[in-house]
């Protein structure tokens, strides 16, 4: 599932990128989210809100929507 799709206070863990580009890849990767990385849904509402690790990242649909989970 793509993680546009998550629900919160689920935890979930990272399967795949599915990008365009090599750069798309690195900044998505650089804010913790790559595969096996471990992730919840915090907020959804107004700004969808991720935990990732001991972080806390906001970002868009459109990123969302690259980045595939399984839970």
């Amino acid at each position: 599932m793509k993680l546009s799709d998550a629900v919160v206070n689920n935890t979930y863990t990272i399967s795949s990128l599915k990008c365009d580009s090599s750069s798309e890849i690195n900044h998505i990767s650089s804010l913790g989210f790559y595969p096996g990385a471990k992730i919840k849904l915090l907020q959804n509402s107004p700004y969808k809100i991720y935990a990732v690790g001991s972080s806390r990242v906001a970002i868009s649909d459109n990123i969302a929507e690259m980045i595939y989970v399984r839970q």
